[in-house]
């Protein structure tokens, strides 16, 4: 099973049309993940983040700078909040909320 998870880029979607901004749709899958684990749900946050990066301008294999700058984004939080809501696992919504957490005390 695939989740067909909308990583939108650059501004909210509101203005999207106006701006001429596009937006991303990256299958993030999660079939073979039961998500009430916690051990299977950091594994989705990880499948998350990757896409993120990917829809946001950066990859796996771009600099740890780029990617971190990349994280700190709009476009990288917007898509994963937005990514984690779709889902509505309260397992992965609170990994992603105590990752974010931990994040921002860096």
């Amino acid at each position: 099973m695939f989740c067909a998870i909308a990583l939108t880029l650059a501004a909210p979607a509101a203005s999207q049309a106006a701006a001429g901004e596009e937006s991303v749709a990256i299958a993030v899958r999660h079939g073979d993940l039961n998500l009430t684990q916690s051990r299977d749900a950091a594994i989705m946050v990880r499948r998350l983040d990757t896409a993120a990066l990917q829809a946001c301008g950066a990859s796996s294999f771009s600099l740890r700078e780029v990617q971190q700058a990349t994280r700190e984004s709009a476009c990288f939080k917007d898509s994963m909040n937005r990514a984690v809501a779709a889902l509505g696992s309260p397992t992965v919504n609170a990994i992603h909320r105590d990752r974010g957490a931990s994040l921002a005390s860096n």
